[in-house]
């Protein structure tokens, strides 16, 4: 587990350049280097945080954290794997409307916090 956080940790900071890059980049595409980063890095963090879940919940006296993913984890990993598919594609679809209308800043920041979201999650699946 000590070498998956690591991964997790390593792939996450690798997505930091590429977000510095084109910063100030003023594209019309939403698909740039930062974007591209982000949504690799929220992928990472998801799935990372999924593979914790799911190997803790075999472990007595396991309790789920976060509210809105506990009946998922409960029903089992398939259920809970399309579950944060969902969530995952909505934060996509979230953060590509807010580039639609211009947010620049708002469609990062959505991505940042799923990324923020899951690595908590992360740090409260190893203790």
């Amino acid at each position: 587990m000590t070498n998956l956080i690591r991964l997790a940790i390593i792939l996450l900071l690798l997505s930091l350049p590429a977000v510095a890059q084109d910063f100030f980049e003023a594209s019309s595409s939403y698909w740039t280097k930062t974007n591209v980063a982000l949504i690799a890095a929220d992928a990472t963090a998801k799935s990372v945080d999924m593979a914790f879940t799911m190997h803790n919940y075999g472990l007595p006296g396991f309790q789920e954290h976060d509210p809105l993913a506990r009946p998922f984890v409960h029903s089992g990993p398939v259920i809970a794997g399309v579950a944060q598919g969902m969530l995952f594609a909505t934060e996509i679809f979230t953060s590509y409307e807010l580039h639609r209308h211009g947010h620049r800043k708002m469609e990062k920041i959505v991505l940042m916090v799923g990324i923020g979201g899951n690595t908590a999650g992360i740090a409260t699946s190893t203790r």
